[in-house]
């Protein structure tokens, strides 16, 4: 398996399939399939599905909970302009992680938090969404996709949400909006470490961040939903380090030490 830090997400999720490893059913989009046949593609999947850039974009090109057919295809027209390919995968349930693995070794653990804000019982969430993102990278822009996501949670941009009351204005982790992390590398199921482990040595890649989906990740996979997402071959390792709750994991350290271990071992056999 090749050393390709932007292995295609399609690839991948047949591997995973082979290896017995739970992961969404995924369909591959290039450019140059033909319009005709992608409706096709797309009704092998169970709807509601996700679109996203194949190759990882920091939770850019991103479009989950569409609901059928039409709509995605509307959306892929649009955006395999700016992507040379896409995948279009099922959803499934739960919380998501980020565990960073090195060989059979978990170097830690984050759960990825979509952006919210809290309600303070006196302004309404547009105010909020405004006060909380002054500072991020960037803005959830006031569309119908916000419009959707708040009101399936019973809330509108004028709402006021009484003190303590959480709203999430996204759906995945877009810590360029203002998504939050959590440690949690003391919580991990040991079986979700060989899990990962497992789904690293599949995919060719020793270092390695997965990205998954589950109830509870302190729980045994097979008694849970849970879904390997994501395999990432260059992983943001800057996600252990200051996490929003929870404390530090000095991951570079243990990927040094293991570097001079193997120049050392190297260095006796030569």
């Amino acid at each position: 398996m090749s050393e390709n830090p932007n292995q295609n997400a399609a690839t991948a999720a047949i591997l995973l399939k082979e290896k017995g490893i739970p992961t969404p059913k995924t369909v591959n989009i290039h450019r140059k399939i033909p319009s005709n046949k992608l409706g096709a593609r797309l009704k092998t999947l169970k709807f509601p599905i996700i679109v996203k850039d194949a190759q990882g974009s920091q939770s850019k090109g991103i479009f989950a909970n569409i609901a059928d057919v039409k709509t995605a295809e509307k959306i892929i027209a649009r955006e395999i302009k700016k992507f040379p390919r896409l995948i279009a995968q099922e959803m499934v349930v739960g919380d998501e992680y980020r565990v960073t693995m090195l060989g059979k070794k978990m170097l830690g653990a984050v759960k990825l938090i979509p952006p919210r804000i809290i309600g303070n019982g006196k302004d309404n969430i547009k105010k909020l969404i405004e006060q909380k993102q002054k500072n991020t990278r960037r803005k959830t822009p006031f569309d119908p996709r916000l419009a959707s996501t708040l009101a399936e949670q019973g809330f509108t941009l004028r709402s006021v949400p009484e003190k303590g009351t959480i709203a999430y204005i996204r759906k995945n982790s877009v810590l360029d909006e203002g998504g939050e992390t959590e440690d949690a590398t003391d919580q991990v199921h040991k079986k979700i470490k060989a899990v990962c482990a497992a789904t690293a040595r599949a995919t060719g890649k020793y270092l390695a961040g997965i990205d998954l989906m589950c109830d509870d990740i302190s729980k045994d996979p097979q008694k849970q939903n849970f879904n390997i997402i994501e395999i990432n071959g260059k992983p943001d390792i800057y996600l252990h380090y200051n996490p929003t709750q929870g404390k530090t994991r000095n991951v570079v350290k243990d990927i040094i030490i293991f570097l001079l271990k193997l120049k050392k071992r190297r260095a006796l056999i030569i």
